[in-house]
């Protein structure tokens, strides 16, 4: 009778039990739209019916209330990863199945699809524990997936060396003002609480109590749209792309299968040269834009219709004003945020894309609100206008208004999928997706012209990219054909597409691709912008800055005048040693490869040797007369000039940073390798040999300019100096290279040693020399080049696994 009590008991407890658990959803809000939600406000609960399992979506995760901070990243509107998932039941579970899309099976053998499918993993992001199960819709309790660090904060403050941080769920819940549903896409925000310690200089700088950073991130579950017709990729074409692999590819086809990326657009006649669109491609303005910026983005914006125009569509694009109340986060909403920071930094643009397709379904726009002081900044040290009882200078806003709206076209550009496109500063500045330097002109009076300072509207490069990704072909003609003469077409016109993986590293080789750079010769625009900065720096002084400012401040006025030409400093760099070529195709109309010509690369190193005299290095003394230590409340910052003096200006660091910037890309170790190199395979190239020699017989001359000319030249001997130890020890370096470089490290030990000063420090400079050259050398072993794949890759344990 007793176990008969037990057991009564015992159930009696477990009826209890599963009563306490179960939900009472009919006094909870529900909310109805692509993934049903009850809320449970009390208690801080959301809870998700699932009534669709097995069945594809799109999963998106984003910040909307970031950190503030450039160098580390987390910008409010930052979008996460664009991840292809379903709701998969396994027993008393509903697992969120992020998809593998790198890997895919287009077959109708189904043996073949799931050995493919089978072949490579997939990722379990959360499994839900099911409440109830109801006409087939399974209850989960969603409360802890929502709340979890989704976007990755705590990883990028630890990246970031800004500490250690995790969830701290007592501070941490639903942000209900943005928690939504539609048919199409589900909307669930949350206030997330990260605690921890070791917060470092970026993070204290924006986190008022650093020891707990709250955040708000978007969890998006969006339906998937009707598969978009596809486009190929073509290298040549400036478009982004998503890549996979199809296993079911023939074998004498590529089994890497590339898509571009790019908005759905269709006319409403596909048979008309040009038409009306279905549905117009519409970007919303964030309404915290202030004015005049607002209606400069907007201006610059809408240049892009010119571009479809020319490739058929009818208002097919447009730039506008957000609606009040809009979510801006809203996957149905292209927009355009304006991003505040504690420090200036980059702009960009990105999207949420299709991961089947590539197609675009939301392009979003993040422009740092700090990037336009700067350019009103360089305005201000062109033109000084605060001169006593005269208006301020027009142009100065004219020019930061105006590179907004050429940034807001760049910035759009990447969200409909194209890339940067460096080199078309050199062609007229016909792309808005290079970076530009603003062309500030010298008249012969010494007044300055700005009325080309930026190029308004869209360039002749773009319009011949909208045509690619998005043009029709003309009746009969396939898109195969259609794409391929658009291509031509665009070559023959003179464009060319070089972008990022040949332009920003510091061994590039190309002529024209390069960062804030202008016109058709580096070389002869780097001595024109030395000149110009050498006639603005006789005439600086204190009305560069506003009565009643600290005068100190004159400094940050002054650095990027007196840094002017770093950009194009660098751009000349590259035709030494450098290769004019394209991403030639195989049976296409541009031209091979082909070295930099001789006259070239030399009059680049003569313009590069420009750089370093101590003519155009010294400051002149009025400026200096000017510039005091900085006063209480005004210490230095990132957008000064570094100091080896302590309080006061160091009159001879700005120098050394253009002496570091000249040599570090002269003597970049691939830089010497190609110049020794092509000098064996053309003889009537620079070889590095000369090279050497001639930058040693400029920078060891025996001419002392005087005064504080004569310390910028000694500090220019011994920078060059380290930098050829440096290379003679490269890992980088070809050995021969290395040994050339050892043997000029002897000739320069062996220079003259003058009197005085001069001895004092040519002594000191000869012993270092032979310090290195005569210690056992501390052998770097050099790099190995990587041979290309032959047989299969793996470890040797197992001998049939293939690696991508």
């Amino acid at each position: 009778m007793k176990k008969h009590y037990c057991s009564l008991g015992i159930l009696i407890l477990f009826l209890i039990s599963g009563f306490t658990n179960a939900q009472d959803f009919s006094k909870m809000k529900r909310m109805d739209g692509f993934v049903p939600f009850y809320l449970d406000e009390e208690k801080g609960k959301i809870y998700l019916e699932i009534n669709h399992l097995d069945k594809e979506f799109l999963y998106v995760n984003s910040l909307t209330a970031g950190v503030g901070s450039n160098d580390i990243g987390l910008d409010r509107g930052q979008l996460g990863d664009d991840r292809l998932v379903e709701f998969r039941k396994t027993g008393n579970k509903v697992f969120l199945v992020h998809k593998n899309m790198g890997y895919r099976a287009y077959t109708d053998n189904p043996y073949e699809a799931k050995s493919i499918k089978d072949a490579f993993a997939e990722s379990i992001l959360w499994g839900f524990e099911i409440i109830k199960t109801e006409e087939g819709k399974h209850f989960v309790d969603g409360t802890t997936f929502f709340l979890q660090d989704a976007h990755g904060v705590s990883e990028t403050l630890s990246r970031s060396r800004q500490g250690t941080y995790r969830v701290d769920a007592s501070r941490s819940g639903l942000y209900l003002p943005m928690t939504k549903n539609f048919p199409k896409n589900t909307e669930i925000e949350a206030t997330i609480t990260l605690t921890g310690t070791g917060a470092g200089a970026n993070l204290r700088s924006v986190t008022p109590t650093p020891e707990a950073v709250s955040v708000r991130m978007r969890h998006s579950f969006i339906e998937l749209p009707e598969l978009h017709a596809t486009r190929k990729f073509d290298p040549r074409a400036g478009y982004f792309f998503i890549s996979y692999q199809d296993y079911t590819t023939p074998i004498d086809e590529p089994l890497v299968k590339r898509l571009i990326s790019r908005h759905r657009l269709e006319k409403k006649d596909p048979t008309a040269a040009v038409s009306e669109v279905v549905e117009p491609i519409v970007y919303y303005l964030d309404r915290g834009t202030p004015e005049p910026v607002a209606s400069a983005l907007i201006e610059g914006g809408n240049w892009w219709a010119q571009a479809f125009e020319a490739a058929g569509f009818k208002n097919a694009f447009r730039v506008e004003l957000a609606p009040e109340g809009m979510d801006l986060m809203d996957v149905r909403y292209n927009i355009i945020q304006w991003v505040h920071r504690s420090t200036r930094g980059w702009s960009y643009g990105s999207s949420v894309r299709d991961p089947r397709t590539g197609e675009i379904l939301k392009g979003q726009v993040s422009l740092g609100s700090l990037r336009v002081r700067q350019d009103y900044l360089i305005a201000q040290g062109l033109l000084q206008p605060f001169e006593e009882g005269k208006p301020v200078d027009p142009r100065m806003m004219e020019l930061a208004l105006t590179r907004l709206k050429q940034l807001s076209a760049h910035e759009i550009g990447h969200t409909i999928g194209l890339a940067h496109s460096y080199a078309t500063s050199a062609k007229g500045r016909s792309s808005v997706m290079d970076y530009p330097h603003p062309v500030i002109e010298e008249k012969a009076d010494g007044s300055l012209d700005f009325s080309q300072v930026y190029d308004l509207g869209i360039g002749e490069w773009d319009k011949w990219a909208i045509t690619y990704g998005y043009g029709y072909p003309a009746p009969g003609e396939s898109e195969e054909e259609f794409l391929e003469k658009t291509l031509l077409k665009t070559y023959e016109a003179g464009f060319e597409f070089i972008t990022d993986s040949d332009s920003r590293n510091p061994s590039g080789v190309h002529p024209r691709s390069h960062l804030w750079d202008n016109g058709a010769s580096a070389s002869e625009e780097l001595n024109r912008l030395l000149k110009l900065r050498a006639n603005r720096m006789k005439s600086f002084g204190l009305n560069a800055i506003q009565n009643g400012e600290p005068q100190a401040i004159l400094e940050e006025v002054f650095v990027p005048l007196y840094l002017m030409h770093r950009y194009q400093l660098e751009a000349t760099s590259k035709l030494i040693g450098g290769l004019d070529y394209t991403y030639k195709v195989k049976g296409d109309n541009q031209p091979n490869h082909q070295w930099i010509p001789r006259k070239d690369q030399e009059e680049a190193l003569a313009a590069l040797l420009t750089t370093i005299s101590p003519k155009q290095l010294e400051i002149p003394s009025h400026i200096l007369a000017l510039i005091p230590p900085r006063p209480y409340g005004y210490g230095k910052n990132r957008e000064t000039f570094p100091s080896r003096t302590g309080p006061i200006f160091d009159p001879i660091a700005p120098a050394e940073n253009i002496v570091d910037a000249t040599f570090t890309f002269l003597f970049e170790s691939g830089r010497a390798n190609r110049i020794f190199l092509q000098n064996l395979q053309d003889n009537s190239l620079p070889s590095f040999e000369a090279v050497l020699n001639r930058v040693t017989d400029q920078v060891y001359s025996s001419t002392l300019p005087g005064g504080l000319g004569n310390e910028i030249k000694w500090m220019t001997e011994a920078k060059l100096a380290d930098y050829l130890i440096n290379l003679s020890k490269s890992a980088n370096a070809s050995q021969t290279v290395r040994a050339l470089t050892r043997m000029q490290l002897k000739k320069i030990s062996q220079l003259e040693k003058g009197t005085g000063i001069l001895a004092a420090h040519r002594t000191y400079l000869n012993e270092k020399i032979q310090s290195y050259l005569n210690l056992p050398e501390e052998l770097t072993q050099q790099s190995s080049l990587s041979v290309p794949d032959g047989a299969p890759i793996g470890m040797e344990s197992m001998s049939c696994e293939w690696e991508f």
